[in-house]
């Protein structure tokens, strides 16, 4: 067995696992958990079926607790050059990613994967109100800043849009892996909510237990992930 590779941002050792991918049989990748992010070799984000698509999604929502900020410095697992910060548009709309020089692949964190398969979109401001009505702030799902609904329409601090699971797109690759049957999921931005509340609910338990609280707030996509595998058991 080969030696697991280093995470490119904190340098511990990657999980490998394996997925369906759309040519038959299964694809390799390795994830970081505490990151947040996953390492694809040469073209591997391309190849995977809905149903590894599904099942990575699933592994992110059961290891999203402990998830730390990527490093300012990113290395390549394979040559240990720089990776170089990139942008592209996807079907979800402008994502970001880690690229080695050489080739030998990328670094994606979770949240630009899911913006890459078109499983986020940015809040209407009518949900935005509709929102900000029930909390009055949550953690961006990007930098980790805190954003008050309130006030903001974005985070003060990286720009990025407050947004959540596109449960549409959620439900279109589960109908591709075969689970047409499962119900829908309606009125998101009210169970969001509540998951957050939930969130919160639980962390003040914690604080009065003398317990160390999981995270200081929620963030929406991980309160998404929560909401719909809740409506999948």
């Amino acid at each position: 067995m080969s030696e697991p590779l280093p995470c490119p941002s904190c340098r511990n050792p990657m999980q490998s696992r394996a997925y369906p991918c759309t040519l038959g049989g299964e694809e390799s990748l390795d994830l970081c958990w505490s990151c947040r992010g996953i390492w694809f070799d040469a073209y591997e984000s391309t190849q995977l079926a809905p149903a590894g698509v599904v099942a990575l999604f699933q592994e992110i929502h059961e290891n999203h607790a402990d998830a730390r900020p990527v490093g300012e410095v990113l290395s390549c697992p394979r040559c240990a050059d720089r990776l170089a910060y990139r942008q592209d548009i996807s079907r979800g709309g402008r994502m970001a990613y880690y690229r080695c020089p050489a080739e030998h692949g990328r670094f994606t964190p979770f949240n630009q994967f899911l913006i890459e398969k078109g499983f986020i979109r940015a809040l209407s401001n009518a949900e935005l109100a509709v929102l900000s009505a029930k909390i009055q702030s949550v953690r961006c799902s990007g930098c980790g800043a805190p954003v008050d609904l309130q006030r903001d329409t974005a985070c003060p601090f990286c720009h990025a849009p407050i947004a959540v699971l596109d449960t549409q797109a959620v439900e279109k690759a589960l109908a591709a892996y075969g689970a047409a049957d499962r119900p829908r999921i309606v009125q998101q931005h009210d169970v969001v909510a509540e998951m957050i509340m939930q969130h919160e609910r639980d962390r003040e338990a914690q604080l009065r237990e003398g317990k160390a609280p999981n995270r200081d707030a929620a963030d929406l996509i991980s309160a998404s992930v929560d909401a719909i595998f809740r409506f999948l058991r």
